[in-house]
């Protein structure tokens, strides 16, 4: 009996952490749904954080967000969420070929980052820490963006 209310239990709590790290990926999506998709000043000169933009709430277009992990996470409003600071969220914007948006799938890009085509994809991990020794991804999502 015991063991059976301990995998129940369990099984509550990976239910719990799956949830918490939906919302906080899409969190990130709402926050980045009104940016540009290229910086309003300096246009494609730029791929990531512009000078001067040192915390997301400067972000001004979907690459700055490239290479940012947000820990404790953040709301939609970049608000950082002390209360589930055990998880965060690490996000990657890379180009795809517009009419090939399976490009720069993988851990090689065959499309550098600088490159201009006229769509991303935008992928967000959540991690969770467990523990001191224990780290791990439980969620994965990603969406391609397209230059309006």
């Amino acid at each position: 009996m015991m063991q059976l209310f301990y995998a129940a239990t369990r099984q509550n709590i990976v239910g719990s952490n799956v949830t918490t790290a939906m919302l906080l990926a899409n969190n990130v999506q709402e926050a980045m749904a009104n940016l540009t998709f290229n910086d309003p000043v300096t246009g494609r000169a730029t791929f990531g954080a512009e000078s001067g933009e040192t915390t997301a709430t400067q972000f001004d277009d979907i690459d700055d967000f490239d290479g940012v992990t947000f820990s404790p996470p953040v709301d939609s409003l970049l608000n950082e969420l002390p209360d589930v600071s055990r998880f965060a969220q690490v996000v990657s914007v890379v180009p795809v070929y517009t009419n090939k948006l399976n490009s720069n799938n993988g851990a090689t890009l065959e499309i550098p980052k600088s490159t201009y085509t006229g769509a991303a994809r935008v992928t967000v991990r959540i991690v969770h820490v467990a523990d001191e020794a224990t780290t791990g991804e439980i969620f994965r999502t990603s969406w391609i963006r397209v230059d309006r």
